[in-house]
């Protein structure tokens, strides 16, 4: 397994700098997916394809390989996230099934007890840390210093959004953690591939990495939806510009594009304008672009998830 970045962090990351409130360059940490990744792959063909995809814990990227994608490439804007998704990726190679679990789960099984050897020292140490790149290494070895070695506090500190982290909801919305069959097939179909990392945000991948944008049969742009209101200067269109953009820069005729995952479609506050089902479709025809939603059982409060995909 090779991991390379663009477009990375050089500089020695300041914790202090840390948003704790919305997605910048230094942001909170999400261990694990909030998605059911679970239930809606199994809607793509995964195999043999070449897939972009929003970095954020790494779930995206491990379940990508283990579905049978050929090259998987993440971006996210969080450098922190890249560097928790080699975290997690090297330790995918290096460890068991369970030491994984034990090394990334807050709790124990049954979410009561506390996990003391979460992200362990000793097992980063001795197993992880000599397989990361080297600006990886030296920011985990800041963060760790920053707890004296304690994984455990640095686990439960504010550099983790730790909230929905339970282990059902972890082992439900990922295919790999499902059991230890699934694990070690995953753990297979990393090794020997390369697996690029771009510090960025979706809107500037094509300047970064112009070449080969066009090139990937699947985009997964995960709930990055939720927060377009925040990105875009007109408030009053912003759904419309989102759509248009990655459109503009990640459509071909053949490829598919997730370009919105939505919690709760019952709910009656919508997170942003993709939510609602009228104005979603008015924009959608207004644009004249197809697209499919699918639904799917949420693993938080039995209630139904969606994706939209172009």
């Amino acid at each position: 397994m090779i991991i390379k970045y663009i477009n990375k962090k050089e500089e020695k990351i300041n914790l202090d700098e840390i948003d704790m409130n919305g997605f910048n360059n230094l942001s909170q940490i999400y261990s694990f997916t909030t998605e059911n990744i679970s239930g809606y792959f199994k809607y793509l063909d995964f195999k043999d394809k070449n897939i972009l995809t929003v970095a954020s814990s790494g779930d995206h990227i491990i379940n990508a390989f283990y579905k049978g994608a050929n090259t998987v490439t993440g971006f996210d804007i969080n450098y922190l996230a890249l560097i928790y998704t080699e975290l997690k990726l090297v330790a995918l190679k290096e460890l068991e099934y369970e030491t994984f679990l034990s090394f990334f789960m807050i709790n124990e099984e049954n979410d009561k007890i506390k996990n003391e050897n979460v992200l362990d020292y000793e097992i980063y140490r001795y197993k992880i840390r000599k397989y990361l790149s080297k600006n990886a290494a030296e920011h985990w070895d800041i963060m760790y210093k920053s707890f004296n070695n304690n994984g455990y506090k640095l686990r439960n500190s504010y550099i983790f959004n730790n909230k929905y982290d339970n282990n059902n909801l972890k082992i439900n919305s990922n295919i790999y953690l499902k059991s230890k069959i699934n694990y070690n097939r995953a753990k297979e179909k990393v090794i020997g591939k390369e697996i690029i990392l771009i510090n960025c945000n979706y809107r500037n991948i094509s300047k970064i990495y112009l070449k080969n944008v066009k090139n990937y049969d699947i985009v997964l742009m995960s709930n990055i939806s939720d927060y377009i209101k925040n990105i875009y200067d007109v408030e009053s269109n912003y759904l419309e510009e989102y759509i248009k953009e990655i459109i503009q820069s990640f459509k071909t005729k053949k490829n598919k594009i997730v370009c919105a995952y939505i919690y709760n479609i019952t709910a009656t506050k919508c997170r942003s304008e993709i939510d609602d089902a009228i104005l979603r479709q008015e924009i959608f025809n207004k644009l004249n672009i197809l697209y499919e939603q699918k639904k799917f059982n949420s693993v938080i409060n039995n209630c139904i998830d969606s994706v939209i995909i172009i």
